[in-house]
């Protein structure tokens, strides 16, 4: 149980960073936030990157390499999904 929490905290904390680096606002500047469709450091990204690393621990296993690429995923993910899915 210990491991999958570090992996967890893992892919969090290099989702959050790799955000920052790519210049996501921390929330979204649209008002009211609750209707805002504007990607940010604090929502989705985060929620992606767990989710993509429980679909490669699942996947793969328990590697903490992993957990790395699915927070770096997870923040381009969110960083470029507009671009890839289309503006609501």
């Amino acid at each position: 149980m210990g491991d999958i929490a570090i992996l967890y905290l893992t892919s969090l904390i290099i989702s959050l960073i790799v955000a920052l680096i790519l210049k996501l606002p921390l929330i979204p500047k649209e008002k009211p936030v609750r209707f805002s469709f504007q990607t940010s450091i604090i929502f989705p990204t985060p929620i992606l990157a767990l989710g993509i690393e429980a679909i490669f621990r699942n996947l793969f296993g328990n590697y903490i390499v992993l957990a790395v690429f699915a927070g770096l995923f997870g923040a381009l993910l969110s960083k470029y999904s507009d671009k890839l899915f289309g503006e609501p």
